[in-house]
Parts: C-alpha cells; sequence; structure tokens
C-alpha cells in the first residue's frame, strides 16, 4: 500500500486541536489542510491498523520525518493492490479512523530535505524527501533504522547518483534493481551531486527520466545478489 502521512505543524495549530479527536476536532469548524504537513512518503504492507502499528514501533521506515502515529494524524492512501482499502484521506481517531471528503493534500507543506527518487525492492519509485543529516541518511539506507555505511556510486551520465547500503549484500537484504554491470539490494535513493561535496534536489525532468527508468520491479534472487558481491555464502544443517 502506497501512503502519505500527514501531522498538525503545531506552529499553527491555532484552534489547539493537536492529539484531538475527529469529533472534537470539528467543533472547530474543519479539518484545516494548510496546518498539516507531510512527514512520510512510500509504501508499507497491510491496512491501516497495520499502518498506525508501524508507525508506533521503533523499526518504523527511515525515511520517516514525523512523531509516532497519533489521533489527529492523517494517513494518505495512494493506492492499495490488495484492494483491502480505499484511495484516500484518513484521520486518525481515538478509535479506528474516519474517512476525509475535504482534506486537501495539496495545500500542505511539504517534507523536509532534498527531493530525492526513492526505489525499494520490489517496488515502483516514489518522490520522498531526506534531510542532509549523516543520521538521516543513514536510516533511509537501513532495514530497520540502525546505523549503515552509505555508498554512493555514480552510474549515469549526468549529475545524478544513487545512495545506498555499502553492506546490502553482506547483510543480505533483497535485490533491487540491475543498473549496468551491477546488482544493488536494499533501498536506494537518486539524487543529485551539488558539485561541493553535497545534495540537492531532482529536478521535475530528472524525477520523471529516473520514474520511468526504473519503474519495472524487477525480481533478483539471493543467489544472484550474493554473486554480485564476490563471496559465496554456505550453509550447514
Amino acid at each position: 500500500m502506497r501512503i502519505n502521512i500527514y501531522q498538525i505543524d503545531s506552529e499553527k495549530d491555532t484552534n489547539s486541536v493537536k492529539f484531538i479527536g475527529y469529533d472534537e476536532t470539528m467543533k472547530h469548524g474543519s479539518i484545516i489542510s494548510q496546518n498539516y504537513k507531510c512527514v512520510f512518503r512510500g509504501d508499507v504492507d497491510g491496512d491501516l491498523e497495520a499502518v498506525y502499528s508501524l508507525f508506533n514501533a521503533e523499526e518504523r521506515p527511515g525515511t520517516y520525518q514525523g512523531h509516532s502515529l497519533s489521533v489527529s494524524d492523517i494517513v494518505e492512501v495512494i493506492r492499495d493492490d490488495t484492494g483491502q482499502t480505499q484511495p484516500g484521506s484518513y484521520f486518525v481517531d481515538r478509535i479506528g479512523f474516519e474517512k476525509l471528503t475535504d482534506f486537501d493534500p495539496s495545500q500542505c507543506a511539504e517534507m523536509d530535505g532534498v527531493r530525492m527518487l526513492m526505489i525499494q525492492p520490489h517496488q515502483t519509485p516514489v518522490v520522498t524527501y531526506v534531510r542532509e543529516k549523516l543520521a538521516d541518511l543513514q536510516r533511509a539506507v537501513s532495514d530497520h533504522c540502525e546505523e549503515a555505511y552509505i555508498e554512493y556510486t555514480y552510474p549515469f551520465d549526468d549529475d545524478c547518483m544513487l545512495l545506498g547500503n555499502e553492506e546490502a549484500k553482506l547483510i543480505r537484504m533483497e535485490g533491487n534493481r540491475r543498473i549496468g554491470d551491477s546488482i544493488y539490494a536494499g533501498p536506494i535513493f537518486v539524487t543529485r551531486d551539488d558539485g561541493e561535496g553535497g545534495l540537492c534536489s531532482l529536478t521535475d525532468e530528472q524525477v520523471q527520466k529516473y520514474s520511468e527508468m526504473f519503474a519495472v520491479p524487477e525480481n533478483i534472487s539471493q543467489d544472484e545478489v550474493q554473486s554480485d558481491c564476490g563471496f559465496t555464502f554456505y550453509s550447514w544443517n
């Protein structure tokens, strides 16, 4: 299920409705889209209850920029290939979720950081943002928000590059994409080199270019991943 998550910006919360339930919020008139900020864009497994559990766990997705998922937050379901949840915006209530009809995600503030294209194994690309801090970049390429060694590679013919996990193959992350003569495993991010040792956001044209390039997920076996890293792994029963 592909989702976006929005949380109220405390500085804009003039009605003090952050962490307040749906009925209490509506007593103030309506849910104000402009008071919300996006804190996550990506793919998750399961239904809305699974989303609630995941974003209240320590091992939540590494690109998440918010607090634990709570009352007054909004989960926007972009698509659910299983058909369990209809697309739309869902208010996290005290019990369950309330589907909204007048929430406008385009009015919300964007995530913080550099605009990148996130490519996960078995998923189509999604545009997200990652703050340019070492800890945030490490979490982004990790498996369960642990510290990770970041690998920078330059397989393209422009100023774009890939961020990945240097140990992805060694720790047996899933195969992701074949690029050139190499197999990439684990999450990878297309971003840009600013020419001064930092990162900068992708242009609209680059987002389109690399979204099309990596539009089709690939099935890469663990044997293929391991054969590409130059090591042979044996197991004994």
